[in-house]
C-alpha cells in the first residue's frame, strides 16, 4: 500500500510540475489489458514442493493502468504508465498416512514505465492516429507465500523486491470526437526478479531468475487536451 501511495504523489507532483513549467499534456488515460508472461526457465512455482521445470509454462492476467502523454516535439512524446497485475499459484501435495500439504503463492507487480512514443497523427484517416515507441520498466513486485498441512501446520512468508526491465509498443487511435479517443495498442514487456528458494527447513536458500516477459495487448480510452 505504501508504494502505491508514493506512486500517486509521483505522479501528482510530475503533474504539478508539468503544468508549472508550461510543458504540454497531449493526454491522460484510463484503461484494461492482458499481460500473458511467458517463461524460459524456472518460474514462481519453484519455490512450491515437487516442481517440475516447464519451459513452455505462461501465467496471464488482466492489468488495469492509468497513463499521461507529454509532448516533447512535433509528433515526439514522453510517455509514463501505471499499472496492477496480480496471479496466483498452487498446488495440494498428498504424501503417506493422509498428509495433504497445500501450497500457494499470491503476487502482486506494479509496472511503473517511462518511455518515448511517436505519433502518427491521421496518415490514413484523420480519424485514426498511429503510434510506436519503447521505454523503460521498474517493476515492484511482492510474493505472499502460504502452507498449511491436515495435521494443524501452518506457515507463511513474503518476498518483496524490484527490478528494472523495457518494453516495446505499437498501437492506434481511433478519435471519437475532439476530446476523446479509444486506443488499441500491442506491446511486449522484458525483464526478470530475483527469487530466494528453499527447498526444506534444513537446506540453505538459494538465489534463482523469475522471467517477466511477455505480449501485452490492451484497450484505454484517452483524454486529448488539445490536436497534437
Amino acid at each position: 500500500m505504501k508504494k502505491i501511495t508514493a506512486i500517486l504523489f509521483f505522479a501528482t507532483g510530475l503533474f504539478a510540475f508539468s503544468a508549472q513549467a508550461q510543458i504540454k499534456l497531449n493526454h491522460l488515460e484510463a484503461g484494461i489489458s492482458y499481460w500473458n508472461r511467458s517463461y524460459s526457465d524456472l518460474d514462481e512455482r519453484a519455490f512450491l514442493m515437487n516442481y517440475e521445470e516447464d519451459s513452455d509454462f505462461t501465467k496471464g492476467g488482466v492489468i488495469p493502468h492509468i497513463g499521461a502523454e507529454v509532448n516533447l516535439y512535433k509528433g515526439l512524446a514522453l510517455d509514463g504508465r501505471v499499472g496492477f497485475w496480480t496471479g496466483d499459484f498452487s498446488q495440494k501435495v498428498t504424501f503417506g498416512g493422509g498428509l495433504v500439504i497445500s501450497e500457494s503463492i499470491d503476487q502482486t507487480i506494479i509496472p511503473v514505465s517511462l518511455g518515448l512514443v511517436y505519433n502518427f497523427d491521421g496518415v490514413f484517416n484523420e480519424a485514426i492516429n498511429l503510434f510506436a515507441g519503447a521505454g523503460l520498466n521498474r517493476y515492484f513486485i511482492q510474493n505472499k507465500v502460504e502452507r498449511t498441512s491436515t495435521e494443524g501446520g501452518n506457515s507463511s512468508d513474503s518476498f518483496n523486491g524490484n527490478n528494472y526491465g523495457a518494453n516495446f509498443k505499437a498501437g492506434a487511435e481511433y478519435l471519437l470526437n475532439s476530446n476523446f479517443g479509444l486506443a488499441l495498442e500491442a506491446g511486449y514487456n522484458t525483464g526478470s526478479y530475483n527469487q530466494n528458494y528453499q527447498a526444506d527447513t534444513d537446506s540453505q536458500k538459494e538465489s534463482y531468475e523469475v522471467s517477466v516477459q511477455g505480449l501485452e495487448v490492451g484497450l484505454s480510452l484517452r483524454y486529448r487536451f488539445s490536436a497534437q
